[in-house]
């Protein structure tokens, strides 16, 4: 028995001291809406939807780590994807949003697809609110399932185990 009430104890005293978890992101409908939107007009290749909703100074960082700043670079860009004669197709899931007043955000898992090179991916775009609505301030896409290549191993490093000469 003291044995149980010492175990006891330990449990009560580690729950207590352990960390608080961080309360989840702040859901934001409104701004899974946005994320709707853009895909909808991504999909049937809306340009005028861009140019309504991209901050001036906006910025999108492609999968590929290609930057395009300003939201003529960013529309450019666009207007070169949709002139191809492959229509590209984005599907967007497991949307998760978040912020506060007037800054929000989404981070979701995209597939793009009817092009040549279709892929999956990750993205977060960051939202700030203006009079005319939320503007799109970054969009920063991530490719899902990419190669590292192994690392040259230092001047003087002793080979892995699995390496053999």
């Amino acid at each position: 028995m003291p044995l149980l009430a010492t175990l006891l104890f330990v449990s009560i005293q580690a729950a207590a001291s352990s960390p608080t978890p961080a309360p989840a992101p702040q859901a934001r409908p409104e701004i899974a809406a946005e994320v709707e939107r853009g895909t909808s007009a991504y999909n049937s290749q809306d340009l005028a939807f861009y140019q309504a909703t991209l901050a001036p100074d906006a910025v999108y960082i492609a999968d590929d780590g290609a930057v395009f700043a300003g939201k003529e670079r960013v529309v450019g860009l666009f207007t070169r994807i949709f002139a191809r004669p492959q229509k590209p197709h984005l599907e967007v899931s497991d949307v998760v949003t978040g912020g506060k007043g007037d800054a929000a955000w989404a981070r979701f898992n995209w597939t793009l697809s009817g092009i040549e090179r279709a892929r999956p991916g990750v993205a977060t775009v960051i939202f700030q609110r203006t009079e005319g609505g939320w503007q799109v301030v970054s969009i920063h896409n991530t490719a899902k399932g990419h190669a590292m290549r192994a690392a040259s191993p230092s001047p003087g490093a002793s080979p892995s185990p699995a390496h053999k000469h």
